[in-house]
C-alpha cells in the first residue's frame, strides 16, 4: 500500500483507540460498507489511490451534516471558498424573523422603542452535503494537490486537512 511502512509504531495506538472507541468504529464500519465502494469508483476515475476513501471516515464520520469548528461542511469537510472553487453550490437565504405585536393595550408613549432583531441565515442548497457531488469535487481537489506536491501521496494526505500552503 502507498501509505505503509510504519505499522509497528502504530499497533499500540490502534489497539488503545479500538478499545476506547469500539461503538464509533462499528458505526463507521457499517457506514463504510455502503459509501466506500461508491467513493472508490469516483476516485478511480481521477486516478486517486483508493486509500483516500478513508478521508470520508476521518473528516466527517460519513455524516453529511458534519460541521467543523472552522466551518468546514459535509462528507469531505470543504470550506466555503474551496467548495465553490470546485463547483459546489452553497446558497443561503436570510430568514426574516417573526415580529410579535405586544399583547394588551398600553398607553401611547411619546417616543417609540426600536428593537433590533437578529436575522438568521438558512442554507437552502449545500452540495457539500451531497455525496456524489462532493466526492467528485474531493477527487478533483486531490488531483490538483498532486500537481502542487509532485504526486507525493503522503504529502497530499497531510495537506488535505491543513492546506497545501502549510505543507
Amino acid at each position: 500500500a502507498i501509505l505503509s511502512g510504519h505499522e509497528e509504531q502504530s499497533v499500540g495506538y490502534v489497539e488503545k483507540f479500538s478499545q476506547a472507541r469500539k461503538d464509533y468504529l462499528i458505526r463507521t464500519f457499517n457506514r463504510s460498507k455502503k459509501l466506500f465502494p461508491k467513493a472508490v469508483a469516483i476516485l478511480k476515475k481521477y486516478n486517486i489511490p483508493s486509500e483516500f476513501r478513508v478521508l470520508l471516515a476521518l473528516e466527517s464520520g460519513f455524516n453529511a451534516n458534519a460541521v467543523s469548528k472552522a466551518g468546514a461542511v459535509g462528507y469531505w469537510q470543504f470550506m466555503d471558498e474551496v467548495a465553490r472553487e470546485y463547483g459546489l453550490k452553497i446558497e443561503t437565504r436570510v430568514k426574516a424573523p417573526k415580529i410579535k405585536s405586544p399583547k394588551g393595550k398600553k398607553k401611547k408613549q411619546k417616543t417609540e422603542t426600536v428593537q433590533l432583531v437578529k436575522t438568521k441565515k438558512v442554507t437552502v442548497t449545500d452540495d457539500r452535503r451531497n455525496f456524489l457531488k462532493s466526492t467528485h469535487a474531493a477527487a478533483r481537489y486531490l488531483k490538483d494537490r498532486g500537481r502542487n506536491l509532485n504526486n507525493d501521496w503522503l504529502l497530499i494526505a497531510a495537506s488535505y486537512n491543513c492546506g497545501v500552503g502549510n505543507i
